[in-house]
């Protein structure tokens, strides 16, 4: 890839315009040509300028293809790619799990066209449309590599903090930063805590969590969850924490 990202010459194409695809689009369409293709209906009058609907030929034509669906659908998403895609194509995963999707991507591109495996850490409640700068964005360089025009137009262009990391390093960090949280705010969201005249600031802050939690949807609670390899043993010893806790509180009964 050897293009002027100055003068907007990069063309990104998205699979998937959930609320992450959407949100992506708009991120990049100030910078980019962008084609997007998702199995449900976008009403055209909500793409922002620059921004196009079309097939997953369309999408393959450009000079990167994000993949924003569900890890579910990711080794489809890849299965429609393999004869369309050219050796210069760059493909990206924008998973929250990083081991699973650069096997899947080995597997079903490896040798069609160069990958890459990324985690941007945001979303977007956490990220307003286009307030990336100084957001973290995990990058692993699974074939073809580097791709310096295309990390600096991450880096430089939309501010991003780009941190190279290796896919199992990843899910290690991410059974603590995502597996965990996201079960303690599943099960507290589940459990229900009830406002109170006589909160603290200890109680609001679990009651942020849960709140928190309250937006993400239960396709990436699972993917956290079941695509991680880490993340079991994790959850395993929350609990077994938790029991050992109230044991100990039966004990000391007053």
């Amino acid at each position: 890839m050897s293009k002027d990202l100055t003068k907007g010459d990069l063309s990104f194409g998205i699979i998937g315009y959930g609320a992450f695809g959407e949100q992506v689009a708009h991120i990049l369409s100030p910078h980019a040509r962008v084609v997007v293709s998702s199995r449900r209906e976008i009403p055209v009058y909500d793409l922002p300028h620059n921004v196009t609907v079309g097939s997953v030929n369309d999408v393959a034509t450009c000079d990167v293809v994000i993949l924003c669906n569900e890890l579910s659908a990711l080794d489809e998403n890849c299965k429609q790619l393999t004869n369309l895609v050219l050796p210069s194509t760059i493909v990206m995963d924008v998973c929250s799990v990083k081991q699973r999707p650069a096997l899947i991507l080995q597997k079903r591109l490896g040798g069609k066209c160069k990958l890459l495996a990324t985690h941007p850490l945001f979303g977007p409640q956490t990220a307003p449309i286009g307030r990336t700068n100084g957001k973290k964005m995990v990058w692993h360089e699974v074939s073809g590599g580097p791709f310096p025009e295309l990390e600096r137009f991450f880096a430089g262009t939309l501010g991003l903090n780009i941190i190279k990391m290796s896919p199992e390093d990843h899910d290690k960090q991410m059974a603590w930063v995502h597996c965990l949280t996201f079960f303690v705010g599943r099960g507290l969201m589940e459990l229900n805590p009830p406002d109170s005249e006589l909160t603290t600031n200890y109680y609001e802050r679990l009651l942020s969590v849960v709140n928190l939690e309250k937006q993400h949807s239960y396709e990436l609670f699972r993917t956290v969850q079941l695509g991680n390899f880490f993340s079991g043993k994790i959850r395993k010893e929350l609990i077994l924490k938790l029991q050992e806790l109230d044991e100990q509180l039966l004990e000391d009964h007053i």
